[in-house]
């Protein structure tokens, strides 16, 4: 009996140790979100992209719907081609990258999030060969 009775206590102790533990995880923010669920790359970025070929002004918008990511881009500057589609956009802590087809190029960008910036790399390949790269560094806007 005595048995029977610690082995209850046990489990038990262990369940409401798991019901602890799942309490306090549920209130931890997912990676990448703030205290209030948003995560701190939602928003208007914008600033410098410099290039082997063109260069100008990039805004990255960035948004999030039911829990996918939303965001597009636009550039300006004479000689830079219009985007298309981002595609692949992935965040993975202060890590973002994605991937977009900029005239006749595909384009892979690379940056790091520290605060309100974003600074970053590109590559355009053509064909598969790499034809050029280039750096940016966004602010994140108001």
């Amino acid at each position: 009996m005595t048995a029977a009775l610690s082995g209850r206590a046990g489990t038990a102790a262990r369940l409401l140790s798991l019901v602890v533990l799942l309490g306090m995880t549920v209130a931890i923010p997912a990676a990448g979100q703030s205290a209030n669920g948003v995560s701190p790359m939602v928003g208007t970025w914008r600033g410098p992209v410099l290039t082997d070929g063109p260069s100008g002004i990039m805004t990255v918008i960035v948004a999030q719907e039911a829990g996918a990511w939303k965001t597009t881009t636009d550039y300006e500057g004479d000689g830079i081609p219009p985007g298309g589609e981002v595609r692949d956009f992935k965040v993975e802590g202060n890590l973002v990258t994605w991937a977009q087809t900029v005239g006749e190029f595909e384009v892979v960008y690379r940056a790091k999030v520290e605060g309100d910036v974003m600074r970053g790399d590109l590559e355009a390949y053509q064909a598969g060969t790499m034809v050029a790269g280039g750096t940016f560094e966004l602010k994140k806007q108001g």
